[in-house]
């Protein structure tokens, strides 16, 4: 059996615990960049990243984390774009600066997650965080519909602290998956759901909508013979609510006499679910336009920050494929497939959090350096690979004829 913790030990270890959910889930919503952008807060996002770095990594320290191989998956990729931002400096863009910043702010933030998680308290922190970030970002995003901030870069839709209304979408699904897969409550689980669906609802995202619909749909029907009465329950309360709900966001289509299409059509596509007005013309040429780039260079790529700087693909293959080539194309997938298969052999385990990193590859670009997706993939891992490795010295020993005992690394649960 483990020794008993001591008093210090168990104030240090819920100290922790706290700290981490706390500047982890401030980091994955946003908070602070959201506040500074919009000129309600003077703290700059990165002092507050290094501080929360520094915070969290020094604690984790103190509680001693443990080693485990799966980080090497989740760095390799992070590791050679940074090589090729601020080593190779292949992009030929304005802004390359604040290119390698962004690079350099997205490894620090991902080997800090990574630290914590492998404490003991790690994945419940991970839990902490994924529900602070949903609840934090939907409350944003009311806030700003109400008309006290403004957040957004697209007027009529609401985005929160994250600044674009398609990131919103992509967090909250992430962050439902890490609840999915830790959280024990299937009714608190539902209460995230709603909440996720508020939060998707003022973005007037139509993808965000899709994802969300079939992964909550899924979690639902695969418990539902045990909630039954919970469901219907909850369905009498729902659908009322979801009637308000779609009032709204019609009302907010419209301001006086004017009214914006965009959110129109979307709202529209969403409720009456077409197809064709579900697709994005203008996507379908940026697309087209950024395969026209990756074949120039379809090898190596045209460096780390071309895509968003002068191509926006909206696919986070074609993505990476213009930076890195076909090498980071296959780093990408690989690292995906490789959870995927792990998570099939586990009998599914993390599985909607793998369902909801990968159902935005196809409609998303820039997401894989955001905090919340260094979460969502280092918690998949964490999850996937449980054992942990600690290294112990052992004292040599004082009786006569007794060889000391070298290092050694033992297995953990």
């Amino acid at each position: 059996m483990p020794p008993l913790q001591t008093p210090f030990r168990s104030r240090l270890s819920s100290l922790h615990r706290w700290a981490g959910i706390g500047l982890i889930g401030l980091l994955s919503a946003d908070v602070v960049m959201g506040m500074f952008n919009a000129g309600l807060s003077p703290l700059k996002p990165i002092l507050f990243t290094l501080l929360a770095v520094g915070v969290t990594l020094a604690s984790s320290l103190l509680n001693k984390p443990r080693f485990t191989p799966v980080v090497f998956l989740v760095l390799l990729l992070p590791l050679v774009r940074v090589f090729d931002a601020v080593v190779l400096k292949r992009a030929e863009v304005t802004y390359a600066g604040q290119t390698e910043m962004d690079m350099l702010r997205m490894l620090i933030v991902l080997i800090a997650i990574l630290t914590v998680l492998t404490t003991d308290k790690g994945l419940q922190i991970a839990l902490g965080a994924a529900i602070l970030s949903i609840f934090l970002t939907v409350g944003s995003e009311i806030v700003e519909m109400l008309g006290f901030a403004n957040f957004t870069s697209i007027p009529g839709r609401f985005s929160g602290f994250n600044g674009h209304p398609n990131f919103p979408p992509v967090l909250l699904c992430e962050m439902l998956g890490i609840a999915f897969a830790l959280g024990k409550s299937f009714r608190f689980n539902c209460l995230l759901i709603a909440t996720a669906y508020v939060g998707v609802g003022l973005t007037y995202g139509r993808s965000g909508f899709i994802v969300l619909t079939l992964m909550s749909g899924f979690y639902i029907l695969a418990n539902a013979r045990r909630h039954l009465n919970f469901l219907i329950l909850g369905a009498a309360i729902a659908i009322p609510l979801i009637g308000v709900g779609v009032a709204v966001l019609q009302s907010q289509t419209q301001r006086g006499i004017l009214q914006n299409k965009d959110t129109t059509d979307r709202l529209e596509a969403i409720l009456n679910l077409d197809l064709d007005k579900l697709k994005s013309p203008e996507r379908a040429k940026d697309l087209a336009d950024a395969m026209e780039a990756v074949l120039k260079k379809p090898f190596l790529g045209h460096g780390t920050g071309v895509s968003g700087a002068l191509w926006a693909p909206h696919n986070e293959y074609v993505s990476l494929w213009l930076e890195l080539g076909i090498p980071g194309l296959v780093l990408f997938i690989g690292t995906l497939g490789i959870l995927c298969l792990r998570s099939l052999m586990m009998g599914g385990r993390a599985g909607y959090l793998l369902f909801a990193m990968i159902a935005y590859t196809p409609a998303g670009q820039g997401r894989i350096e955001a905090p919340h997706f260094l979460l969502a993939i280092s918690t998949a891992a964490l999850i996937l690979w449980p054992k942990r490795y600690q290294i112990i010295l052992h004292r040599a020993s004082t009786q006569p004829h007794t060889p000391a005992q070298a290092p050694q690394s033992r297995p953990t649960d």
